[in-house]
């Protein structure tokens, strides 16, 4: 449940505040914000339309690889956001990313506790509650202090966080939790 929480809020810290990123750093308007938030949403559709095909291949690679390549678009975006392209690029693959996110770990959680799917469950939703408001009040807390930049390093890192226990700690569970293979 950790890897759940450091994903959401690290997720959350990123999409909370991509509107005044875009606003701030990208320099859009009100109508290249939508824009790039329809390239978002596009992409989460169609993540959450890969998903199950991800998930079949290898569900704890697939676990860990999800918020490694958010942390490094939270990046992409402290180092080029200010380009128009890299921005819609970011916002594209960011929801394309995500999109898996919640499949994946409603997955994991059936493969992990078959006999306690709905239990685990409520925890699960209860997790990602938790990480929300984490996600919100630590991006704002940090947005207030030190800026839109800080905020998605901050993301970055959290997210890394969430990749590095993920893949070392689902290493551990029996291959057949995790798909085909656990490496």
């Amino acid at each position: 449940m950790l890897a759940v929480i450091l994903v959401f809020t690290g997720h959350f810290a990123f999409f909370i505040y991509l509107r005044p990123f875009l606003e701030t750093v990208t320099v859009v308007g009100v109508n290249g914000v939508s824009a790039i938030l329809l390239a978002l949403g596009i992409g989460s559709f169609i993540g959450t339309s890969a998903s199950g095909w991800l998930l079949g291949r290898n569900l704890g690679l697939t676990l860990a690889l999800v918020p490694l390549l958010m942390a490094g678009l939270a990046l992409v975006a402290v180092l080029a956001g200010s380009s128009l392209a890299v921005a819609t690029i970011v916002a594209s693959l960011l929801g394309f990313a995500f999109g898996t996110v919640p499949v994946g770990w409603s997955t994991w959680l059936t493969k992990a506790v078959p006999d306690e799917a709905e239990s685990g469950g409520g925890l699960l939703v209860a997790a990602i509650q938790i990480a929300m408001s984490l996600g919100a009040a630590v991006g704002g807390v940090i947005f207030d202090q030190a800026g839109i930049l800080v905020v998605f390093a901050t993301s970055a890192v959290i997210l890394l966080a969430s990749a590095s226990l993920i893949f070392f700690q689902l290493r551990t569970f029996p291959s057949a939790c995790l798909g085909q293979s656990a490496r």
